[in-house]
């Protein structure tokens, strides 16, 4: 692109001649993420994007100037995959998915420091660095000698023409050196793989939706409950932080449920969690979070359904709501196709939407090269009750199961079957190459030597917990012993820690305070070192005392001091990264533990052992209480995210 295409403004840009050589040296693949530090006006970051349709370019700036020229430049280019970063690097990546590539315009005095994160998060990164002065050349070719890489050096010195009254003259701008390195090992490491590795035929589809309240969970719910009755084993996913959801899968029809989390995890560990879950399945349902699109910040596609069927090659029935319209529906459909060029969407299932009115518009549907599934109408079947928190869990409404059984019956009727089961059957077989790596979050440079029964409280009030924590446990020596606190008058015995989950609390306020055995028993078991762990609504049932419903306050445990409160609005929400105040990591980690916060209630003692960090965003705040046997908050963790850090905490100070 010529110079000229740019709004510049007063900050400076790399010159079209030196942009089309190191563009060039970045050898871009489509599905790259590429950093571009010190981004400018956005220049490389644009040209950059256009060559990555199913990639992503974080372009990172200090001013405020810049990001807006960025910004400016994207949109008068019709980039959409362009995520605009203010801040200095590499303090400013934290959340975001591994380099591919990293392009380093300037670097604001810290080029080793960045060098160093961006080998430490990808070490087959490709680099490709600009400078101007002999100084920062000279900091370059010092690192590449200290680091035995051998760089690929350029001088690129231009002159261009100006006019000077009747004649042109050659006018010389400033040499710049253009090096690059790194890269080459992971094309090698990718071909080895490719060579050893088996593909695995796996049947499956992701059912997504334009926004959040669309009806994909009680139509997932309501299919998979069709194909359970047909003998179809299942395996059933949720994207996201989601806890709700999977409880209808699993305690409603019987399937486990397992959540899938490009945040959480990265995206070798996603697939690999969905290859290994996946072993005795016939068919993997996926339900997509949010928007289709929608993913950290509100301008990322990061741990979004989208993404989620991007690393598992899903192919995608999309849920519309067609209440209140008709031929509009195709525009919508038409965009989400257009969007992105790999939508992977190959359905479409109209809900609120009359079988008669789908008749008229499949031919405008299918004329959009998909396929028209069929239409769910308005019925009570398809009715879920709400809540303050989300959706009712499944243990308080009555004949839930007859219910969603009836809906499959009814599904049978309304929708096309067996397209489903050919489009779930079409998609692609995935190179298994996980058999040779350690599961997500297993630790084997550890020998750790966990307690051995943990105490998981679940019922009404303490239900929500990832499948996969749990799994984690078990997996590293602890035996689960279930309990209940709103019925169980005393603990199992010989226990070695208590889990208390996140739930609901504030709604069993009151039978939790009248159960003062339990109680007693989990505040003698805290002072007698017994290791807790609580979140979120098990953080408050360790508070002196908690307001229900009712606006009532309530004894609790007495575990920790303070009082656990209504606001009026939604306190916390969304993806957080959790790091030491002290050092700024996650203590035997290269960086932080992962989770999300989700809650109306608040506590006059949040704790301020950890500081929670919003991805791609400079919010933050201290959260967390943590002594050497209790770890209680309100953030829902993920343990996979830092095992290490999870099983230091376990682990008895003898055992250490």
């Amino acid at each position: 692109m010529k110079d000229e295409a740019f709004i510049r403004g007063a900050i400076p840009m790399t010159k079209s001649e030196v942009r089309a050589v190191s563009v060039s040296r970045l050898e871009l693949k489509p599905e790259d993420i590429l950093y571009d530090v010190g981004a400018g006006t956005g220049s490389v970051s644009v040209e950059a994007a256009l060559l990555i349709p199913r990639g992503r370019v974080y372009a990172f700036e200090q001013k405020e100037e810049g990001c807006s020229l960025i910004q400016a430049n994207a949109q008068r280019h019709g980039v959409k995959n362009i995520t605009v970063v203010q801040g200095k690097a590499p303090d400013t990546w934290e959340g975001l998915p591994a380099p591919d590539c990293i392009f380093i315009g300037g670097s604001g005095g810290k080029m080793t420091e960045v060098l160093e994160r961006a080998f430490a998060l990808n070490p087959s990164v490709r680099v490709v660095v600009n400078v101007i002065a002999l100084e920062s050349l000279h900091q370059i070719m010092e690192y590449c000698r200290a680091k035995e890489v051998e760089p690929e050096v350029s001088c690129i010195q231009v002159s261009r023409a100006c006019v000077r009254g009747r004649y042109h003259m050659m006018e010389g701008q400033n040499p710049v050196y253009v090096i690059s390195f790194g890269g080459l090992q992971k094309e090698v490491k990718k071909e080895e793989e490719e060579n050893v590795a088996e593909k695995r035929q796996i049947p499956r589809i992701l059912i997504a939706s334009p926004a959040s309240g669309s009806g994909k969970t009680v139509i997932t719910a309501g299919l998979l409950s069709l194909l359970k009755k047909r003998g179809i084993a299942c395996a059933s996913f949720k994207c996201g932080p989601d806890y709700i959801d999977p409880m209808f899968h699993r305690q409603v029809l019987g399937i486990p449920c397992c959540n899938l989390d490009s945040f959480f995890l990265d995206r070798e560990q996603v697939r690999n969690l969905f290859l290994e879950k996946t072993k005795e399945a016939e068919l993997a349902v996926t339900e997509g979070a949010m928007g289709y699109y929608d993913g950290i910040g509100g301008t990322t596609f990061q741990a979004s359904a989208w993404e989620i069927a991007d690393i598992t090659e899903t192919p995608v029935i999309l849920v519309v709501d067609g209440k209140g319209s008709s031929l509009s529906v195709a525009a919508q459909i038409h965009g989400f196709l257009t969007f992105r060029p790999d939508s992977r969407i190959e359905g479409v299932i109209l809900n609120r939407t009359s079988p008669e009115m789908v008749k008229r518009l499949k031919p405008q549907l299918e004329a959009l090269g998909i396929s028209c599934i069929g239409a769910v109408p308005v019925c009570e079947e398809a009715k879920l009750e709400s809540r303050h928190l989300g959706l009712t869990i499944p243990q308080e409404q009555e004949a839930l199961r007859e219910r969603l059984e009836a809906l499959g019956d009814r599904l049978e009727e309304w929708l096309d079957i067996s397209e489903i089961l050919r489009i779930a059957k079409g998609a692609q077989a995935l190179v298994d190459a996980a058999k040779e790596k350690k599961a997500p979050g297993t630790v084997q440079e550890i020998q750790a030597k966990p307690l051995r029964r943990m105490g998981v409280a679940l019922d009404e009030a303490f239900c929500f917990y990832y499948e996969e924590n749990l799994e984690f446990l078990q997996e590293h020596g602890w035996e689960l012993v279930f309990f209940s606190p709103l019925r169980d008058q005393h603990l199992p015995p010989a226990l070695d820690g208590i889990l208390l989950g996140g739930g609901y609390p504030e709604v069993y306020a009151g039978q939790l305070s009248a159960n003062v055995s339990l109680r007693t028993e989990i505040a003698q078991a805290a002072a007698s070192g017994v290791k807790i762990l609580a979140e979120c609504g098990g953080f408050l049932y360790l508070h002196q005392k908690l307001e229900g419903m009712d606006q009532k306050f309530y004894p609790m445990t007495g575990v920790l001091e303070g009082e656990g409160f209504r606001r009026e609005r939604m306190t916390r929400f969304g993806y957080i990264s959790l790091e030491d105040r002290e050092n700024g990591t996650v203590t035997g980690t290269s960086g932080s533990i992962r989770g999300h916060e989700f809650h109306y209630w608040d506590s006059t003692n949040p704790g301020r052992a950890m500081y929670a960090r919003k991805p791609a965003s400079q919010r933050g705040w201290d959260c967390m209480i943590r002594t050497e046997t209790i770890l209680a908050g309100f953030p829902h963790l993920y343990y996979r995210s830092a095992p290490e850090w999870i099983l230091q905490f376990l682990n008895r100070e003898d055992d250490r």
